[in-house]
């Protein structure tokens, strides 16, 4: 089970492991299968016959931005924003996808709202996929696009006040990018929503966490093949950037928003990682909680959600419950920005 190693285990190298024959050629199909899939629906969700859709709503960015790096940037600033009114907040998007699969254009309804509802600009930036670009090239590409963004001065935003974050693979790389030492002292925050934090506990080991009614995990399957697709033979599965459960306390910003979902298999490793920090920056115990805040951390499970709740299609009731579900934990992650992130000095 997933649990956290003393000091002195945490820093001992855990080489991943070559699987059988069998497994990576599964591993390889599945995952080339399920891109092909994944990319033709985003593709055909482009077009304007299909993205206007009343199930699918069009949320186009105000524009696009590539950088140095080759890729395209989504960049939404409010309706209600005009030049000369006083610089906005900003907030950096890493989209999920298991490090395989998707594109900015999946969170687009996600940043206009962060953006129109907060007055906020947002900015959700793209990467490579594994597996022809495993780690670390996802973190390299991140990493240099952040530094883009921030150096540059067409963009209105105030460099006091920038949060970072994402869902699931891209919550990973908030906590990654974040430690390296190029954007030190220039995050003040990050909200991780239900991520991997942990490549060194197995998946059998990790659905062994869920409660006893959690039902069928929906990463239960493809797990191994993001995992394969990923992280490469003889990689250090501790290493900090890909497993941030073992990421040294003073390289993360000084406020983190953690949330993960009850029976998701990912959920305990962020609630180590969470009360992890919160002790060694408040130098107390934390008590077991749901919701819970502490030297700079903010913990919350959300109950009876499984991982990717809030982008799973849903009818009737359920769709109603999951919408309420997304609202309210999209009205929490804003609401700790601007009293956690936005009021501070970095």
């Amino acid at each position: 089970m997933a649990t956290q190693d003393s000091s002195a285990e945490r820093y001992i190298p855990l080489p991943n492991p070559e699987s059988s024959l069998w497994h990576r050629v599964t591993c390889c199909i599945s995952i080339w299968i399920f891109k092909l899939f994944v990319t033709t629906a985003i593709t055909a969700s482009h077009f304007p016959l299909i993205s206007g859709l009343p199930w699918l709503p069009y949320n186009p960015p105000t524009f696009t931005k590539v950088y140095e790096q080759g890729l395209t940037n989504r960049v939404f600033v409010p309706k209600s924003w005009k030049s000369g009114d006083p610089l906005l907040p900003l907030y950096i998007d890493i989209h999920g996808g298991g490090f395989c699969l998707c594109s900015p254009h999946i969170d687009d309804r996600t940043c206009t709202e962060l953006s129109n509802n907060n007055n906020l600009l947002v900015v959700s930036l793209d990467y490579r996929k594994a597996p022809t670009n495993p780690y670390p090239a996802a973190v390299n590409d991140l990493i240099k696009a952040i530094n883009s963004v921030l150096d540059d001065e067409s963009m209105p935003f105030d460099r006091k006040k920038v949060a970072v974050g994402g869902f699931s693979a891209g919550a990973n790389l908030s906590l990654a990018v974040c430690q390296d030492e190029s954007l030190q002292g220039k995050i003040g925050g990050i909200i991780s929503f239900y991520a991997p934090v942990d490549w060194s506990t197995t998946t059998p080991d990790k659905l062994l966490t869920r409660p006893s009614n959690a039902g069928k995990d929906a990463l239960e399957n493809s797990a191994p093949w993001f995992n394969w697709a990923y992280v490469n033979v003889g990689q250090n599965l501790k290493d900090s950037m890909l497993s941030p459960l073992y990421a040294p306390s003073n390289k993360l910003p000084p406020k983190i928003y953690f949330l993960g979902c009850e029976f998701d298999m990912l959920c305990k490793e962020s609630e180590l990682l969470a009360e992890r920090l919160a002790k060694e920056r408040s130098g107390e115990d934390i008590a077991p909680g749901d919701v819970w805040e502490k030297g700079g951390i903010k913990w919350e499970k959300i109950l009876g959600e499984g991982h990717g709740f809030d982008a799973s299609p849903a009818l009737g009731e359920k769709k109603v419950r999951v919408e309420k579900r997304r609202k309210e934990m999209l009205e929490s992650a804003a609401a700790w920005l601007f009293k956690e992130v936005y009021v501070s000095k970095i």
